[in-house]
């Protein structure tokens, strides 16, 4: 079987940060807060870009970050020289997660543990998340339910559009996609455009799959490798909280 890896490589890790905009990002603040309150030293499973890794090392916190896209590190360590701080990157699988350290906060934003499409993977990773954290350490990790694709699969949709910097290109990314809901899986096709002029200049066709798991599953999955205190939350904000499709935000201590 393949290890589950979303393929960010070419276009697709050109445009990743099209998908989210500028600072502040919706879920920067909460991690901060809770980076800054707990001390020590974080790692970010899945950091991609940096888009939060970077600004929290331009604000003082200790944070590394681990992903599995050698493009997406490298333009990590670029956007960092822009800002002038020097990341400690690791490409690992996260399910293959293997460091010489512990560190006092494990967080894994955007609900990127989703991309592990095998439970057997998702077991492997929490349990290697818990080696990974100190004695007390806290692991931050956020999930959601595909609710608003539901009702929609099987149809072509837009769902980014922005401009490359480097030459002013118009890049549209197209999705597609289907779920299971006895596997909880949902299949996903995604078409990435880059337009010059009104042409078609390029265009990359990715396939792959997420795993999305409700609350008390993940909870319970928390405790069977020995996770505690796990609490959960609905979203960032009070308005947040009173949306069921907004993100889960799960708290669990080593």
């Amino acid at each position: 079987m393949a290890k589950s890896d979303w393929d960010y490589r070419g276009l697709a890790a050109e445009c990743y940060d099209l998908w989210f905009g500028e600072e502040p990002f919706w879920d920067q603040a909460f991690f901060y807060q809770r980076l800054y309150r707990n001390g020590g030293s974080a790692l970010e499973i899945a950091c991609g870009t940096g888009r939060l890794l970077v600004p929290f090392l331009r604000d003082g916190l200790a944070v590394e970050g681990v992903d599995a896209s050698a493009e997406m590190l490298e333009m990590c360590r670029h956007k960092a020289t822009q800002v002038g701080v020097t990341p400690i990157l690791y490409q690992q699988l996260m399910q293959d997660l293997e460091l010489d350290r512990q560190y006092r906060t494990l967080f894994i934003p955007a609900c990127s543990f989703q991309i592990l499409a095998e439970r057997e993977e998702a077991f492997e990773a929490l349990r290697r998340f818990r080696t990974h954290l100190e004695p007390g350490g806290e692991l931050l990790m956020t999930l959601e339910v595909p609710w608003r694709d539901f009702g929609v699969e099987r149809q072509w949709r837009l769902r980014r559009s922005g401009v490359r910097p480097s030459d002013g290109a118009t890049i549209l990314i197209h999705e597609a996609t289907v779920s299971d809901r006895v596997e909880q899986v949902q299949h996903i096709w995604m078409c990435h455009e880059v337009f010059q002029e009104g042409r078609l200049i390029q265009t990359q066709l990715r396939t792959h799959r997420l795993r999305w798991y409700h609350k008390h599953e993940l909870a319970m999955m928390l405790e069977a490798v020995g996770f505690r205190e796990i609490t959960v939350q609905c979203g960032y904000t009070d308005s947040d909280r009173a949306n069921p499709e907004a993100e889960w935000i799960f708290i669990a201590k080593r």
